[in-house]
C-alpha cells in the first residue's frame, strides 16, 4: 500500500470534518480554537516561530514510537522509527502520522517547563485497509523526544475539533451520531491515561456532590464534583487544620478503577492526595504518598429482587451512618457513589471510617439508594446494622423499588 493510498484511507478512517472552524454538534455550532500550525514543505524564508514549529514537526516525522499490534484489550507493542511520517513493512504493518493541520499540538504536559507534543497516527496490519487510530505524546520534543505508550481513539473516528494541549492535558473532541465527547488525557512517566468523564446532570443523571467521603484516624477526605469537575477536601485531625478546601483534582479511569489525585504544592503548603477506588469498591487513600492504614471499613454489595436492568447512567449511593439518636438526623461517617456503567447488581462497595469514632454502645447501619436521571428508584426499607452489637462489617444490602 503506497503512501498516497494510505493517506486517503487514514483521512476516511479518522473522519475529520471542518477542523479549526465552527463545527456542528446537533443543531448548535461550537466555536473551535485553531492552534498554530505551518506548512513546513514550502520554500519561503522561515520566521523564527515557523522554524521552531517545523523543527518539532520534523522530529515527529522521523521519531521512534511504540505501536500496538494485534487485536484484543492487551495488545503487544512494537517499536518503529518513522521515515517522513511513515513506517511500512509491506504486507505486515503500516504506520502513518496524521499530518494535516490541527492533528498535532505542542505544549507542556508535565509541568517541567519543556515543550511536549501530542500526535495522532493510524495503524493498518496484514496489508489490509482496516485502520485503528491512536493518540500518543512525545515528551521533551526539543530534547530527548521520548514517545509514550499510546491510547486508542477508535476505528473510523470522527473528530469535532483540533487536538490541543492545555492545563497539562491533551484534549481531543470526538463526534458520535448522537453527541460530542470531549476526551482528555494526561501523561505519566511511560504512558497516556484518559481522564474519567465524571458524572454530570447531563451525562449521568447524577447531580454535583460527594463522590466519596472517607475517614481515618488522621484524616477526613471528601472527593466531590462541581460542574462535573473533581475537587478534594482534606481535614487533618492531628493539627485541626483544613489542609485542602475544594482543591482541583484529576480523575483517571482505567481497568484498575478510578483514581482522584491532587498533586499538592510545597510552596503553598498543600499536601498531595490520592483516592483510588477499585472495580470491587475497595479504596486506597494516600496523603503525601503515604498509604493511610489507620482506618477500618464496611464492605459488601447492594442488590434488589426485581428482574430489571438499570441504565448505564444509574447511580448507587451507599452510606455508613450513626443511627443511635432516634430524634435526630443520622450522622454520615462515610459514603461512596458509583455510576452503574455496564454493570448490574450486585454492586460492590467499601466504606472507610475512623475507628476512633465508633462507640460500642451506639448503633450503626448502611443505607443505600439508586437514582436514575436524578429520580429515586430504589432505597433500603430495612435496617442493615453493622459494626457494633454483634453486627458484621461485611453485608449484603437489599434495596426496594420506590412507588412512582
Amino acid at each position: 500500500m503506497n503512501k498516497r493510498v494510505f493517506s486517503a484511507l487514514i483521512g476516511a478512517g479518522l473522519g475529520v470534518a471542518a477542523l479549526g472552524r465552527a463545527v456542528m454538534a446537533g443543531d448548535q455550532a461550537i466555536a473551535q480554537t485553531e492552534p498554530e500550525s505551518y506548512n513546513c514543505l514550502t520554500r519561503e524564508v522561515f520566521t523564527p516561530e515557523k522554524k521552531v514549529w517545523c523543527d518539532r514537526w520534523n522530529t515527529l516525522q522521523n521519531g521512534t514510537y511504540r505501536v500496538p499490534t494485534g487485536a484484543g484489550p492487551e495488545p503487544m507493542f512494537e517499536t518503529v522509527t518513522l521515515d517522513n511520517g511513515e513506517y511500512n513493512r509491506p504486507g505486515e504493518l503500516l504506520v502513518s502520522l496524521a499530518n494535516e493541520p490541527n492533528w498535532m499540538a505542542f505544549g507542556d504536559l508535565n509541568g517541567d517547563g519543556k515543550e511536549d507534543a501530542a500526535v495522532i497516527f493510524g495503524v493498518a496490519e496484514g496489508g489490509g485497509s482496516a485502520i485503528v487510530t491512536y493518540l500518543t505524546a512525545v515528551m521533551d520534543i526539543d530534547g530527548a523526544a521520548q514517545a509514550l505508550e499510546p491510547v486508542t481513539l477508535g476505528d473510523r473516528i470522527l473528530l469535532n475539533g483540533p487536538t490541543t494541549i492545555a492545563d497539562q492535558r491533551i484534549n481531543v473532541s470526538q463526534l458520535t451520531q448522537t453527541e460530542v465527547i470531549n476526551r482528555s488525557f494526561v501523561a505519566d512517566s511511560t504512558s497516556l491515561s484518559e481522564l474519567a468523564q465524571l458524572p454530570s446532570p447531563e451525562r449521568a443523571g447524577m447531580p454535583d456532590g460527594t463522590v466519596v467521603f472517607s475517614q481515618t484516624a488522621t484524616y477526613a477526605v471528601r472527593v466531590f464534583t462541581v460542574a462535573g469537575l473533581p475537587r478534594i477536601n482534606l481535614f487533618n485531625r492531628t493539627t485541626g487544620r483544613q489542609e485542602l478546601n475544594g482543591a482541583e483534582a484529576i480523575a483517571v479511569s482505567s481497568v484498575e478503577g478510578i483514581t482522584f489525585t491532587h498533586a499538592g504544592s510545597t510552596t503553598a503548603g498543600q499536601p498531595s492526595v490520592q483516592v483510588s477506588i477499585a472495580p470491587n469498591g475497595a479504596q486506597t487513600i494516600e496523603v503525601n504518598d503515604i498509604v493511610q492504614t489507620n482506618s477500618a471499613s464496611v464492605t459488601g454489595t447492594v442488590t434488589y429482587l426485581p428482574r430489571i436492568a438499570m441504565p448505564p447512567s444509574a447511580v448507587l449511593e451507599v452510606s455508613l451512618v450513626d443511627v443511635s439518636r432516634a430524634d435526630a438526623p443520622a450522622i454520615v461517617l462515610a459514603s461512596q457513589s458509583t455510576v452503574f456503567g455496564d454493570r448490574q447488581v450486585p454492586i460492590p462497595f467499601e466504606l472507610v471510617y475512623n475507628p476512633d469514632q465508633i462507640d460500642p454502645r451506639f448503633s450503626y447501619a448502611v443505607q443505600a439508594r439508586i437514582l436514575v436521571d436524578g429520580q429515586l428508584r430504589f432505597i433500603n426499607t430495612s435496617r442493615f446494622g453493622v459494626i457494633t452489637q454483634g453486627h458484621p462489617t461485611e453485608i449484603e444490602v437489599q434495596v426496594d423499588p420506590v412507588s412512582r
